[in-house]
């Protein structure tokens, strides 16, 4: 079981999008997110928006400084949220890393970190009996324009 949580900004957009930000701590209790990622988060004023910052107010989501990660050189095609994520995951560990963008899922697998996405998320609040359907939340993200496809979830089934 991991001891840290750290969470990128796309799948933190999705589960606010979903309204389900509460699945984060009844999984994982409190998940840190460096400040590259609530700057990402926070970037579009908007319901959304203020759900992340709520869980951060109420300390779900822990931000952790920039100053406090550790730097490493990453490729340039990450977007910052990614790189401090993966930096931030690095420095702890037995770390998970929740992050759903392929080049910064390479990344943390040439890196030996162990991520999910929020497929994988989804599907274990399902089973935990934590959310009705997470064939239905995949499909209303999906519908919101967020890039995820319904066969990944078919693959974590069978």
């Amino acid at each position: 079981m991991a001891q840290v949580v750290i969470a990128d900004a796309g799948p933190l957009l999705a589960l606010a999008k979903l309204d389900c930000l509460h699945l984060l701590e009844k999984l994982f209790g409190t998940v840190l997110i460096p400040e590259a990622v609530q700057r990402e988060c926070l970037a579009k004023s908007g319901e959304d928006s203020q759900r992340i910052q709520q869980a951060m107010d109420s300390q779900h989501l822990q931000v952790i400084s920039s100053d406090a990660v550790p730097f490493m050189v990453l490729p340039r095609s990450l977007g910052d949220g990614e790189k401090e994520a993966i930096c931030l995951a690095i420095q702890h560990e037995h770390s998970l890393l929740i992050v759903d963008d392929q080049l910064a899922r390479r990344q943390a697998a040439k890196l030996g970190l162990t991520f999910i996405g929020l497929v994988r998320l989804l599907a274990i609040a399902e089973q935990q009996g934590l959310l009705d359907s997470a064939e239905q939340a995949v499909e209303t993200v999906r519908l919101a324009g967020y890039r995820v496809s319904l066969n990944i979830l078919r693959q974590i089934y069978s």
